[in-house]
């Protein structure tokens, strides 16, 4: 089970990374036609969308490579079997809060792929497609607090790591 949850993640992190390139290639477009005296106009839109696909699919990625900012200012003083609980608590609660979220994103993309709303660019998309990259990085998040909340308790260590240090492959 581990395995197929880090390769989740890890395809997460493809993903946002692919979504770069795709920001970059959209920008490239737009500096080759404007000398050219073409208006690539879609271009920018485009660029948005891979924007918040690199965003939300990141997410999962990034908390289990120890890359979210962590304020430890209040952890590091207390002593370890207080740091554990206040860790729990924290994950808890982001697990509500995310997965409140991530509950809304899908049943806003459905909601879209539903009454087949369409972008207004210039190329109408339907909106559902960039709103499931959303509601997937969302849900992979939350998978990802969930698996740190459920592993410690197994008596396991987590998946992110608290040092900064990137976690074991296994």
């Amino acid at each position: 089970m581990r395995k197929i949850l880090n390769g989740c993640y890890t395809a997460c992190g493809v993903v946002s990374g692919l979504a770069l390139v795709g920001i970059v290639a959209f920008v490239l477009i737009q500096i080759v036609a404007r000398p050219l005296g073409l208006v690539v106009s879609w271009s920018a839109e485009f660029a948005g969308y891979a924007m918040a696909a690199s965003s939300f699919m990141g997410l999962a990625y990034t908390l289990n490579t120890g890359g979210h900012i962590r304020v430890n200012l209040l952890a590091d003083r207390l002593p370890t079997s207080w740091q554990r609980w206040l860790e729990r608590l924290c994950l808890v609660m982001a697990s509500g809060i995310v997965g409140f979220f991530a509950w809304y994103c899908v049943a806003m993309t459905y909601d879209s792929y539903q009454f087949n709303e369409m972008g207004q660019g210039i190329i109408a998309v339907p909106l559902w497609i960039p709103q499931l990259w959303m509601a997937l990085g969302v849900a992979c998040l939350w998978l990802a607090l969930v698996d740190n909340l459920v592993t410690p308790l197994m008596n396991e260590t987590t998946q992110y790591p608290r040092d900064g240090t990137q976690p074991s492959p296994t």
